[in-house]
């Protein structure tokens, strides 16, 4: 990915409409090819949880993950990933920065029982994700006295 996104922003920089043969080597493609058969190979369904949790029996969100049967099989419109700790770029699970972790999601869900103000669900916004979060935050009491009618939203 790095590779691909350096080659793309030189391309760019030059003023030229970047040439997909180019920003692909051989050695790439070899790669992904590898990476597909793996995917399509293992047959265990992909974890919900990145981490093994201590008493993740009790932990209410993946009971709640459980309940609505979200176990990420193959015909699954919503796939989950609970990841139960900050993303930053020195993470061993998730080696991403955290505004890159955020344009990959189609949605983020906050369920917070409480926070002060909560960035993340701004954040989202920011970037054109769209999210979903608790009416227990300061943002969205901040956002629920600026919508006329939040109820209908």
């Amino acid at each position: 990915m790095k590779k691909i996104n350096d080659k793309l922003y030189e391309s760019l920089m030059t003023g030229e409409v970047p040439d997909l043969k180019t920003l692909v080597g051989q050695e790439d493609i070899i790669l992904l090819k590898r990476r597909a058969q793996t995917l399509t190979s293992n047959k265990a369904l992909p974890p919900v949880v990145t981490h093994n949790m201590v008493e993740g029996d009790k932990d209410e969100i993946l009971q709640h993950i459980r309940r609505c049967k979200l176990f990420n099989t193959k015909d699954d419109r919503v796939k989950v990933i609970y990841h139960p700790e900050f993303v930053n770029i020195t993470s061993p699970i998730f080696p991403l920065d955290y505004s890159d972790f955020v344009r990959g999601c189609h949605l983020g869900v906050f369920p917070s029982y409480y926070e002060p103000w909560g960035y993340t669900p701004a954040e989202c916004t920011v970037m054109g994700v769209p999210s979903i979060t608790s009416n227990l935050t300061g943002f969205a009491n901040f956002m629920q006295k600026r919508i006329p009618n939040p109820d209908e939203h």
